[in-house]
């Protein structure tokens, strides 16, 4: 099935948006092409197609126009998970790393006793623990029922931004190695790329964590 909003009153704005659990297949619904994406390939995403199609009553999800406060609802609890995808990535690009470093010779010695790869795994394993922590507040404070909008953002855009820094890193350790497929560090970088993207930008992070600490320390 899917969850689709749609406007069911345009003079209403956002509350005119109403939430739908479309079963598949349904007559007159289809899948567009899939799209041919950077990262995350793993995950199909297409447009979905409506024509002529129509729905039973039931599959209404809570009442008419409160569609855009169920996708609001969403979001924070969103942003946790997308937070962990890109501590995953980044985790297994620190690890790929770490693996390469202790592998590869240079200059008559492994990589690791280099003092630049070991200024940038340290780099790599500080922003990655950062976000960790962030990431497991938020998931507390869900847990308990409390607030966690603020906390929520500043776990995903601590990580997803973790994420980025981390694999570009793991690419630049690898050298050339980097860039190709034979090594995981180039698939890393392109998945870690969308967690900046999804689930609210990381620009929008940065203007939900400000409105929430100017509410909170005014």
């Amino acid at each position: 099935a899917s969850v689709v909003f749609a406007t069911t009153d345009k003079s209403q704005k956002h509350k005119g948006i109403s939430a739908f659990l479309v079963p598949m297949p349904t007559p007159g619904l289809s899948l567009g092409k899939k799209e041919d994406k950077l990262g995350i390939r793993a995950s199909s995403t297409c447009n979905l197609i409506f024509e002529s199609c129509r729905i039973p009553k039931d599959s209404l999800l809570g009442e008419p126009g409160a569609g855009f406060k169920i996708a609001m609802g969403t979001l924070d609890g969103g942003r946790i998970g997308i937070a962990a995808q890109a501590l995953g990535i980044a985790q297994a690009a620190l690890e790929a790393s770490v693996a390469y470093a202790k592998e590869r010779q240079a200059f008559g010695a492994p990589l690791e006793k280099l003092q630049a790869i070991q200024f940038k795994i340290a780099d790599m394993a500080l922003r990655i623990e950062s976000a960790r922590l962030l990431t497991w507040r938020a998931a507390m404070l869900k847990d308990q029922g409390a607030r966690y909008t603020k906390e929520a953002a500043m776990a995903k855009l601590s990580a997803s931004e973790a994420a980025t820094f981390v694999t570009h890193q793991a690419i630049q350790i690898h050298g050339g190695n980097g860039y190709v497929t034979e090594y995981p560090v180039e698939r890393h970088y392109r998945d870690a790329r969308i967690t900046e993207i999804y689930e609210g930008t990381s620009e929008i992070q940065r203007v939900v964590i400000g409105t929430n600490v100017m509410k909170d320390l005014g």
